[in-house]
């Protein structure tokens, strides 16, 4: 009898398993059926599937909004010190630095996709420990870091594989997506501050926030790219995995190309530590990076509101000026993409790092009046507000997405990974460094030389970059990486060659 009984229990455990395979299977097939019918194979579809890709990066922007209002309700909840606070935003980017150094790792062992999918537990564990944070400093901190490493993770993924699956026409456009979608998260963080209006509690804009990690889930349903398969040598695979993505007008050479770039994605060359065009990606890509940071847009966005309360917003109140501003970076991200196949990146990230410098010339400017005659501040009230849509329209315009393309396109296969793994580990390092060296800055130089600082810092940084910033509009990314001259190859079915 107790035989039978467990020959049953095996039998519908087995059941289950089976069970629970066949509805998995069933809901990709309604979901890919569902985003077939409306497949042209064209820019539209994939749209729609960046969109998707790009969800890690709407959850790290609602985790990077949290903190401007989450920080003004601690001060008033927990009595916390300045130091607390700037800890608790801060924590995030060395979380992020952590996330960023990991992912390669991960990548050795799984796909892309299965590397967001991991990263999605972190997110839940880590909001699980905010919301349960109650008054405790520490469980806010390691709730923030657990955050910020799975944000780290998708900053590498997200543009590897969105330019992995793109055309080579879309390439430009569709690696905007991901800066678009980190701005949609920090408008809805804004956004739910703005509607919620807590000021004694927490937990309903902890959990208001904490939600969005869910979204995640959703990339488990996309395929794994064409290059993954062909990385394991699988061509069938790879060719259905084209047609879903780009559909049945693709191409012929694409699968060509795609070959040669995963006969390269493994094989390291000794000498491309020495390319000086691998050096000058590296080059283009930490001034990027240092125009974005130095520059003072994520200490703008993690201390918002306490900013704008303090500094001035016009006719606005703080929370007001805060959801303007998500909503112009919004359009701003739109504007890009219509603009950036046309002027290319190289222009557009000249003249918004040029703009921004100007903004915050503009900025600093108005406070040095201000100390001279508090009179001003009744006089030119509007332009506090003002320049400072204007430095994050500007920032989303040309600096702020491009910074995160780059990492999509701009390294050879060899070391992409650990390229943008480098990169964005310097990123968040450099924000962790100025987040925490801002109020030092504001005691030593006041507020209009700092704004003047940031200035000098976005010029430079942008000049530097844009000398070493190549033009890669149009180029399939095996023309791409032709260009490197690691291996006097040819690239098979399209006569490109390294000259």
């Amino acid at each position: 009898m107790a035989r039978s009984e467990r020959v049953g229990k095996r039998n519908e455990r087995a059941n289950r398993r089976e069970l629970s395979r066949v509805l998995q299977f069933s809901w990709e097939s309604v979901f890919r059926c569902a985003m077939h019918k409306h497949h042209a194979g064209g820019f539209r579809f994939q749209q729609d599937i960046t969109d998707e890709l790009s969800l890690g990066g709407f959850t790290l922007g609602v985790t990077l909004g949290w903190n401007s209002s989450a920080g003004e309700i601690l001060r008033n909840i927990l009595n916390a010190s300045g130091t607390e606070i700037g800890l608790i935003g801060g924590i995030l980017n060395a979380g992020a630095c952590v996330g960023a150094v990991l992912t390669p790792f991960f990548l050795k062992y799984f796909n892309h996709i299965a590397v967001m999918s991991l990263a999605m537990p972190g997110l839940v564990v880590g909001w699980t420990f905010i919301c349960c944070a109650g008054q405790e400093v520490l469980l806010f901190l390691i709730g923030r870091f657990l955050c910020g490493m799975s944000g780290g993770a998708f900053c590498i993924l997200t543009p590897i594989y969105i330019a992995e699956i793109a055309d080579r026409k879309s390439r430009e456009r569709l690696l905007v997506y991901f800066h678009l979608l980190i701005n949609c998260g920090i408008m809805y963080a804004f956004l739910a501050s703005h509607i919620l209006n807590e000021y004694e509690s927490i937990w309903r804009y902890n959990i208001t926030c904490a939600v969005t990690c869910f979204v995640v889930a959703l990339v488990n349903l996309l395929p794994k790219s064409p290059l993954y398969h062909l990385s394991k040598n699988n061509e069938i695979k790879a060719e259905e995995s084209l047609k879903w993505y780009r559909g049945q007008t693709y191409e012929e050479v694409e699968i060509k190309e795609l070959k040669y770039l995963a006969s390269h994605s493994r094989k390291i060359a000794v000498n491309v530590f020495k390319n000086r065009r691998v050096a000058s990606s590296f080059l283009a890509c930490f001034f990027a990076f240092l125009t974005q940071q130095l520059s003072g847009i994520n200490i703008m966005i993690f201390y918002a509101l306490t900013l704008f309360n303090i500094g001035g917003s016009g006719d606005l109140t703080g929370s007001e000026l805060t959801v303007l501003i998500g909503g112009m970076q919004i359009l701003s991200c739109f504007l890009t993409m219509g603009l950036i196949n046309i002027l290319g990146r190289r222009i557009l990230l000249i003249t918004s790092s040029i703009l921004m410098g100007l903004f915050l010339t503009l900025l600093g400017w108005f406070y040095e009046l201000r100390n001279q005659d508090p009179e001003y501040d009744d006089i030119y009230f509007w332009m506090p507000p003002t320049w400072t849509i204007l430095l994050f329209v500007t920032f989303s315009a040309g600096v702020g997405p491009i910074s995160w393309a780059l990492l999509g396109d701009t390294f050879p296969m060899q070391i992409r990974e650990a390229a943008a793994a480098c990169v964005v580990c310097f990123n968040w390092l450099l924000s962790l460094i100025a987040t925490l060296t801002f109020g030092e800055m504001l005691d030593t130089l006041g507020v209009s030389k700092t704004m003047w600082l940031f200035a000098c810092f976005c010029w430079a940084a942008g000049a530097l970059c844009a000398l070493f910033l190549k033009d890669t509009r149009a180029h399939s990314l095996a023309k791409i990486q032709v260009s490197f001259g690691i291996e006097d190859e040819q690239v098979p079915g399209n006569g490109v060659e390294h000259t």
